[in-house]
């Protein structure tokens, strides 16, 4: 058996790429060149019965062999396929030319942003001389939810540095074949970071690699193996200057905290869903000067929870309908394609507007921090889950020493919505739990850490990390921690319910604001609590 070694698309493959198992049982491995003109023109003959000219077969070399299949293969004209796919390529270089955008060009990211420009200025002194290689940050870990940017964020990074781009993923590593072709892979990614050096490496879907904390059953050595691997990798006996490594994921407590230190992935930056503005700005760049004079600012509003990835597509599937109408693009083709939004029903408004009134008061009455914002949203996408129905938002003033004392107030904060609507509805719903982010995933996570992790329950013994994704097996394996955990949210719950009771007018007076205006500013929120009904009825 021999085993010719070109790709499809004509990129030539190495023996590295092959699996080990291949190149034992092979008789031999055969280098095949590029395809001559006398061979282009028997293959039209052999495959379609087209004699196709020397000349011609001679600048058909130009394409892959995909491009020269698919003409070989369709009902068409070859030569119309073959001009087809010329201008479709022409038309990706130039759109590839417009996408040479840098962090400046883009909106939403947050501190992600600011992290970047810090790089590029630290990797511009190291270029210079100015800075040595110790100074600069080896690797950042960005995370946020899905469509957010983060790919995009990692393309403009390298072109704002003004350095090589070297993307991989857990996936494509994987797709190599067993444990061993997988490391190979990914020694060949750092390698050819290396040699491209200045680079910025980018690796996706971080949060595959998993954490060997939690590596159970048969895959256990083979998630503890990987991540050794890439722990190789990152430090590295000839260490790896000039090498930046940016790894993306959705859900970063999922990662081996190894990773995560310094030297390594040292920093966490997340890039948040765009607000308004920063939905604006997004609009705008996939417009590219289309509708400059259309109010499209109701279309960023309207898009409320929507990702950059979402817009992006909306513009895509708008400039489509105004090509199939052979005009220029209207905003009603924008409009027409705008998610679905569904009223919430009077009833449930007023219960989201109870539930989350009643995290407000009870942390003006306990909490620690300050109130910036309070919310609730009068409508829901089906298409997309939006994960709340209201917020609370609060700002930190700056970091304490908590005492047990202190623990218990921020449960009887996360408890406070449920055990408002239990007081005036007479029972909760399900809106307090079922996803990560819910109020009693936050609460069993604090009062299990409290008990199992910081040392302020029943026992000193440390039993897992601040933050660990460990916490359900934990409380299904214990029944007397689970017993413990119980007791310290119902306690929270009945704290919460007491000052709803005593701060009973002021939480009404909050849930009619909020009924009336859905978005509550803090300082709105504060001169309600305070007692300053009045005033607030006089300023709207």
């Amino acid at each position: 058996m021999e085993l010719r070694c070109r790709g499809v698309t004509g990129t030539p493959l190495t023996e590295e790429d092959l699996p080990d198992l291949f190149r034992i049982i092979a008789d031999a491995v055969v280098h095949l060149g590029i395809p001559t003109p006398q061979h282009i023109r028997a293959a039209f003959r052999y495959c379609v019965g087209v004699d196709v000219g020397l000349d011609e077969a001679e600048g058909l070399t130009g394409y892959s062999l995909f491009d020269l299949t698919l003409a070989a293969s369709r009902g068409k004209g070859w030569r119309r396929v073959l001009q087809a796919v010329s201008t479709e390529t022409a038309h990706d270089e130039k759109s590839g030319a417009k996408l040479e955008f840098r962090l400046e060009d883009l909106a939403g990211l947050g501190e992600a942003a600011d992290w970047g420009r810090e790089l590029a200025r630290d990797l511009a002194d190291w270029r210079g001389g100015k800075l040595p290689w110790s100074e600069v940050d080896r690797g950042v870990l960005v995370a946020g939810p899905p469509g957010t940017g983060k790919t995009t964020f990692a393309k403009a990074l390298a072109n704002s540095c003004g350095v090589n781009l070297v993307a991989a993923s857990l996936a494509q590593w994987q797709a190599a074949g067993h444990l061993g072709d997988l490391l190979k892979a990914m020694r060949r990614s750092f390698a050819e970071a290396k040699k491209k050096a200045p680079c910025i490496l980018f690796i996706d879907e971080f949060d595959a690699v998993g954490d060997r904390a939690t590596a159970r059953g048969d895959n256990a050595l083979y998630i503890i193996e990987k991540i050794n691997g890439l722990l190789e990798c990152l430090d590295g006996i000839d260490g790896r200057e000039g090498v930046v490594v940016v790894g993306a994921c959705n859900h970063p407590n999922l990662i081996d905290p190894a990773l995560l230190r310094p030297g390594r992935l040292e920093r966490t930056v997340r890039i948040p869903l765009p607000d308004a503005a920063a939905r604006e700005q997004i609009l705008k760049w996939h417009l590219n000067g289309c509708l400059s004079g259309e109010p499209i600012r109701d279309i960023a509003d309207r898009m409320e929870g929507c990702s950059g990835a979402d817009i992006e597509k909306l513009v895509r599937d708008a400039k489509r309908i105004a090509r199939r109408n052979g005009r220029a693009l209207y905003l009603d083709d924008l409009t027409v394609l705008l998610p679905q939004r569904i009223q919430f029903d009077p009833e449930d408004l007023r219960r989201m507007a109870v539930h989350e009134a009643g995290h407000a008061v009870v942390h003006a009455a306990v909490g620690d921090g300050e109130i910036v914002r309070l919310s609730i949203y009068p409508d829901y996408v089906p298409s997309r889950s939006r994960g709340e129905a209201g917020a609370l938002s609060i700002r930190i003033m700056k970091p304490k020493c908590s005492t047990r004392k202190d623990h218990e107030a921020q449960l009887m904060v996360h408890m406070a919505g449920l055990a408002a609507e239990e007081l005036i509805f007479g029972a909760f719903s399900d809106g307090g739990g079922g996803v990560p982010q819910s109020d009693l995933a936050f609460a069993t996570q604090l009062a299990t850490e409290m008990e199992a992790s910081v040392g302020l329950g029943d026992s000193l013994v440390q039993l897992l990390n601040c933050g660990s994704s460990r916490v359900p097996d934990l409380l299904l394996r214990d029944r007397v921690l689970r017993r413990r955990v119980e007791e310290t949210l119902e306690k929270a719950f009945e704290g919460a319910r007491t000052i709803l009771v005593e701060k009973g007018a002021t939480h009404q007076a909050l849930v009619e604001a909020l009924l009336e205006r859905h978005d509550l500013q803090g300082s709105e929120v504060l001169e309600i609590i305070s007692g300053a009904k009045q005033h607030y009825r006089t300023a709207v």
